[in-house]
């Protein structure tokens, strides 16, 4: 039985470039079909499901942009891997607009057949893979978390070749290029590093949860005064120390029946959350309440507000219920931070506020004694 070849969907405007790429891949022994626009790649792309799109950006007719957006919310044609070709002289801006959009990888004209072919290949092998893991039996149970982990991993990553690609493209960079550069790929490396304990994290409460004495003796820990984990976390948490406006603690101290550690863990996840989601100059509050024994903490921001729908896959996610159809930028770090809350007692809610921002309640079981 002959094997099957992979179909790669071309898409370029330029006759010569369709040629050239035609031939490349046709010889490698792919199947190929060519588009001279983003509408003549959709429609090809509805007839022929092809196994990868390599898309140019500058088109006319709907450009790269618009194309993989369509794509990637069509039911069908959402998983398909997409590579943009781009030109030396696009902007970051523009790289980081088509990672947004959902790319999953870029060449820069002009590319060598080797570079073609390798990303190709390397981008068809991480979709067989997909397709493996999606048909075993692991996936029925932790499908929402490897989603979460793979979207997590390709912003960072990506963001990171983005800044040393401008780099490399660079004819002689001015020094606050470079800075600038190094800053941003600084800072996606360290989210990368606050990813990597979040998988940690995750991997330890999947053996936590299922360990009675273990949650016994979980919830015998204390921590003495939760302010200065608090305060502690405001000033190292990555996304804290780039804000510009103010981080508010309005809040009576006293102590938590938790362990520091894993107090300091679900305070750095929403504090975060409040972060990621609001403007740099926005203020960001964190506000407490004691009643029959709970301490109740609240963290407020002014951003976009979270939706009735984000917070239903949130909690689906926790919960350990079916994986949600689309996974919500709140991420991992919610989901730990809740799955923690939780196996101490306490209890976690989401709110979206009326003139714009997010408020998590967290209520924590507090001890007899205060700090």
């Amino acid at each position: 039985m002959a094997e099957l070849k992979s179909k790669i969907l071309i898409v370029d405007d330029e006759p010569d470039m369709r040629t050239i790429i035609d031939d490349i891949l046709t010889d490698a022994g792919y199947e190929t079909f060519l588009a001279e626009n983003g509408s003549h790649a959709l429609a090809l792309a509805s007839t022929v499901a092809p196994d990868l799109i390599l898309s140019d950006i500058q088109m006319p007719s709907m450009n790269g942009y618009e194309l993989l957006n369509t794509v990637k919310i069509d039911t069908e044609l959402g998983k398909i891997p997409f590579v943009f070709m781009t030109g030396v002289n696009v902007a970051t801006y523009d790289l980081r607009k088509g990672m947004d959009l959902g790319a999953d990888d870029y060449l820069t004209k002009p590319f060598s057949t080797e570079e073609l072919l390798n990303a190709i290949a390397s981008r068809l092998r991480k979709q067989l893979l997909w397709k493996s893991f999606m048909d075993s039996k692991l996936a029925k149970n932790q499908t929402g978390f490897i989603m979460l982990l793979s979207n997590e991993l390709h912003i960072l990553v990506m963001d990171i070749l983005e800044h040393a690609q401008s780099l490399l493209a660079g004819r002689n960079p001015s020094v606050s290029d470079v800075e600038t550069a190094a800053a941003m790929i600084t800072r996606s490396g360290k989210r990368l590093g606050h990813l990597h304990e979040n998988i940690l994290y995750y991997s330890m409460l999947q053996v936590w949860v299922k360990d009675a004495e273990k949650i016994t003796a979980m919830k015998k820990e204390i921590t003495p005064s939760y302010i200065s984990v608090l305060t502690s976390i405001i000033s190292e948490n990555v996304r804290a120390k780039t804000r510009t406006g103010e981080i508010r603690i309005e809040c009576s101290d006293s102590a938590v029946l938790m362990s520091p550690p894993d107090f300091g863990k679900i305070m750095d996840e929403l504090l975060d959350n409040a972060c990621k989601f609001s403007d740099q100059k926005k203020l960001i509050s964190i506000s407490s309440a004691q009643e029959k024994g709970m301490l109740r903490l609240t963290v407020r921001d002014e951003g976009r507000g979270i939706t009735d729908d984000e917070i239903a896959q949130v909690e689906s996610l926790f919960r350990s219920e079916s994986a949600p159809h689309r996974i919500p930028e709140s991420g991992i770090g919610l989901t730990i931070a809740a799955t923690l809350v939780e196996l101490y007692g306490g209890t976690i809610t989401f709110e979206r506020i009326s003139n714009g921002g997010t408020a998590v309640t967290v209520t924590l079981p507090t001890s007899v004694s205060a700090a």
